[in-house]
């Protein structure tokens, strides 16, 4: 993860904003030499949280995973998520 200063992400936040886009990490801000906020592109926050979402479903399901083919589609592709 990248840190950087609040001044120099402040100054250049739209170089910052499309780094974030192209690399799809997020950036550590940090203020007076102490990470003190996370900042991250949207689509790629919300890729992440699909994501976990999706572990901690399968982490509920048996030990096996006897899950079928469908269902295992809908989790893949968040029909079932909660908004």
């Amino acid at each position: 993860m990248i840190a950087i200063k609040y001044d120099d992400f402040g100054a250049n936040a739209e170089l910052f904003a499309r780094l974030c886009e192209m690399t799809s990490e997020p950036l550590r801000l940090v203020k007076e030499g102490c990470p003190d906020l996370i900042v991250m592109d949207a689509e790629a926050f919300d890729k992440r949280q699909r994501s976990i979402e999706l572990r901690e479903q399968l982490l509920n399901t048996d030990s096996e995973l006897n899950l079928d083919t469908q269902k295992l589609k809908e989790l893949v592709s968040g029909k079932n998520r909660k908004r």
